[in-house]
């Protein structure tokens, strides 16, 4: 554990007067979109994603990249593989480490080709392999289908990375849904650490906007109240979560196995990998970044705390250049947390 706090922070970025005017412009505009575009309970989840695939939703569209391999992962299940998308660095550097890579979309939508560019950027800048996992998705497949298909994929890397890839699985991460799918599978490698996995250990974390608790946290029941909603709605977020978790009670949504929040992190102390949490002060899902965050560190884990004044839900997911969104500031927090864990040994490697 490091000898300061990583979650030392300016108040000032919870200040509205902090929002820039390109960021409230760039926001202004995604209202607009949030309420001029059709839920996906509206028009059916089939519909919907191929709007979100062409483009036609509050979100950016996927850009598909050549470089960009498939590969499959084998399933619990024998008759089933998992797909699986990879991008590794286009520039000549070795790969140091794998990424695994859990896309957003509220356990219904995307899917292991929606984030090319910054996997790519990330492969290019940190000497990273990349595999995005195509986990099956609600509510065709509720849960735990989807949960499992990623247990099965960071087991299957911690096993065999190295010898497949020529580098270990060393970060796991991903934004919103994916944010959440990946604490649960970390929180699960932890569980099997000592018995399956006694030589294994993460380079660390990326959670970008995750949701930890699935019976909310306040952030959700105050945000924006009286105003127009901001990518996502309480409503929406309510349909995304009764797809995955169909017929659930309150009491059952506080099961520690989805909603991570809850879980006693003490029995990992000393275990638990450096994690980065990032979050837009404009996200319904704030409280939840808040809360884990702190209570990683409470339990001794190293984590790095990033609060991006005005930023929506979703922000990362926007080209980095594109002014107002916070995208820049998010991936400069990204690049600085990967190179802080393995810049000396990117170093080492490149000059062997």
């Amino acid at each position: 554990m490091p000898s300061y706090s990583p979650l030392v922070f300016q108040p000032r970025c919870f200040d509205p007067s902090s929002v820039t005017s390109e960021t409230r412009a760039f926001n202004s505009k995604l209202e607009d979109l949030t309420l001029t575009t059709p839920s996906w309970k509206e028009v059916g989840v089939a519909e919907y994603r191929r709007l979100r695939t062409t483009g036609q939703t509050v979100l950016p569209g996927p850009t598909h990249l050549p470089s960009a391999t498939g590969f499959e992962l084998p399933s619990r299940d024998p008759d089933r593989s998992i797909p699986c998308r990879i991008l590794r660095p286009q520039n000549q550097k070795s790969v140091t480490a794998v990424f695994m890579h859990l896309h957003g979309g509220g356990w219904v939508l995307g899917d292991e080709a929606y984030q090319d560019p910054m996997l790519q950027a990330m492969a290019n800048d940190h000497g990273l392999l990349c595999i995005s996992i195509g986990y099956r998705l609600a509510p065709e497949y509720p849960f735990p289908a989807g949960p499992q298909d990623c247990y099965d994929a960071a087991k299957w890397l911690v096993v065999n990375a190295d010898a497949t890839f020529n580098a270990p699985l060393g970060f796991i991460g991903g934004e919103s849904a994916g944010a959440h799918l990946s604490l649960l599978v970390v929180l699960h490698l932890l569980q099997h650490t000592k018995s399956e996995f006694p030589d294994f250990h993460l380079k660390g974390v990326l959670l970008h906007f995750g949701c930890y608790s699935l019976d909310w946290t306040p952030s959700v029941y105050n945000f924006r109240r009286g105003q127009p909603p901001l990518v996502v709605s309480r409503d929406l977020i309510n349909d995304f979560r009764d797809a995955f978790l169909p017929g659930w009670s309150h009491e059952m949504l506080k099961n520690p196995l989805v909603s991570p929040l809850f879980a006693s992190l003490e029995r990992f102390r000393g275990i638990l990998p450096p994690a980065l949490f990032t979050c837009g002060t404009e996200d319904y899902l704030l409280d939840d970044t808040l809360f884990m965050s702190v209570k990683w560190l409470a339990a001794g884990g190293e984590s790095v705390l990033k609060i991006i004044p005005g930023a929506p839900h979703g922000y990362i997911l926007f080209p980095p250049t594109l002014p107002g969104s916070g995208a820049g500031m998010g991936m400069h927090a990204v690049d600085d947390f990967i190179a802080s864990k393995i810049g000396f040994s990117q170093f080492l490697r490149g000059s062997l």
